[in-house]
């Protein structure tokens, strides 16, 4: 009787004995793969960003929005302070106005009179994708204070002005009247050398006040006039745009409107010349709103070769005129910019990025085209290890379960 059941226990130890060795010869092959860790790794995260900032942003530090506006540019930056600036207002066609208003229902604005305020109105150069809607902006915010360049509506105004320039457009004029209806907005013309900064600022304790920020500007560059031809009087609108850098916390974010690469070479010629009173480590910045919607035409090598950023932002719509340009991407790539940091609202959507109050990046928007999860080489081989059991034991499990019923049974009767 004894023999007998040891005949039908040995198939199920077998099974046992021979799973185990397969099991174990399975292991020793996953183990060796580290030998290969890095490229298998590599392989496995392939959509991974190694570079990727931080994923929830700090609301009590600066928090910038790119607005996806479409083919337009809006840039709204809240404050720690509680100020609003925005920064061109997106196109006046209907589904970038339509976007344009939406984002700016989401914000949470400070009132006076009833009214929602907007500290600072920069307007970049008087092209309709950039003030589309600030004639809009002036009637229902209260606006403290605008900075647009010094170009006039209309040729008669240049005459008492010399060397300036006009651009002759209806939306122009429309927002110039707005400006100047607006009660109590200060206007101020943009130059290189002008300065707006946080109520109470130091530049000594700028980079460790996280109460502290300054926007300036190094763009327009005063005494170059940047015209149609020389008898013309008609402004080459996008060259009037500002380059600025916002620092905060020691974080550097650089905004160029529309800026071509003449102007860039301009601002690099004036650096290395120490024309400003910033040294040339200043302008190594951290995140660069590519300018003209990544047109070729600017974005150029030396500029790069200059600010070295480390994040760059395009706005852009689905139908943007071929931008961002497959070239200006490229001279971002070689510059340094991982090509997961270059981030696009035509295809990220809005996105906001903040500056923490200890200086940390961080960066959200509506799709992120890389993953933030990595996978080590240990975690792949300790799932695969308990994929292998599973389906290497399960099978004999179940088998014991049964001939343990089956036992049960016997033993009863």
């Amino acid at each position: 009787m004894k023999k007998t059941k040891e005949k039908k226990e040995r198939p199920i130890f077998e099974q046992f004995l021979i799973r185990t060795i397969i099991f174990i010869f399975i292991v020793l092959v996953l183990c060796s793969t580290f030998f290969f860790r890095e490229k298998i790794e590599h392989l496995v995260n392939y959509a991974y960003n190694y570079d990727a900032p931080a994923s929830v942003i700090d609301d009590e530090g600066l928090v910038m929005h790119f607005v996806d506006v479409g083919q337009a540019d809006a840039t709204i930056i809240e404050f720690p302070t509680g100020e609003i600036m925005l920064i061109d207002t997106g196109d006046s066609i209907t589904s970038s106005t339509n976007k344009f208003k939406e984002y700016l229902n989401t914000l949470t604005f400070i009132y006076i009179d009833d009214e929602p305020v907007i500290d600072y109105l920069i307007l970049t150069h008087p092209d309709s994708d950039h003030i589309g809607n600030a004639e809009y902006v002036f009637e229902n915010y209260l606006v403290k204070n605008c900075y647009l360049p010094q170009i006039y509506t209309s040729e008669a105004e240049c005459a008492l002005n010399p060397n300036s320039v006009y651009c002759e457009s209806q939306l122009y004029s429309n927002v110039i009247n707005a400006l100047e209806n607006e009660v109590g907005c200060n206007k101020t013309y943009t130059c290189e050398g002008l300065s707006i900064t946080s109520q109470v600022y130091n530049a000594t304790e700028a980079t460790t006040n996280n109460q502290m920020w300054i926007l300036d500007f190094f763009a327009p560059i005063v005494g170059s006039v940047y015209k149609k031809s020389a008898s013309s009087k008609v402004a080459v609108t996008n060259d009037y745009s500002p380059i600025m850098i916002l620092n905060y916390m020691d974080r550097k974010i650089m905004f160029t409107g529309d800026a071509s690469d003449d102007v860039e070479k301009e601002f690099v010629s004036k650096v290395l010349n120490n024309d400003y009173s910033y040294s040339i480590e200043y302008f190594d910045i951290d995140v660069l709103k590519i300018g003209h919607h990544g047109s070729a035409s600017s974005t150029c090598e030396e500029f790069l070769d200059i600010i070295k950023p480390e994040f760059a932002i395009a706005s852009v719509g689905q139908k943007s005129y071929g931008h961002p340009s497959s070239e200006t991407i490229t001279r971002l790539e070689e510059s340094g910019v991982n090509s997961y940091n270059i981030y696009r609202t035509d295809r990220n959507g809005n996105i906001a990025m903040g500056v923490s109050l200890t200086g940390e990046i961080a960066l959200e928007s509506d799709h992120i085209q890389y993953t933030r999860v990595e996978f080590k080489l240990w975690q792949i081989i300790l799932i695969a290890v308990g994929i292998t059991a599973i389906i290497i034991y399960s099978p004999y499990t179940v088998k014991v379960v049964k001939y343990k019923k089956i036992k049960k049974g016997k033993s009863e009767k």
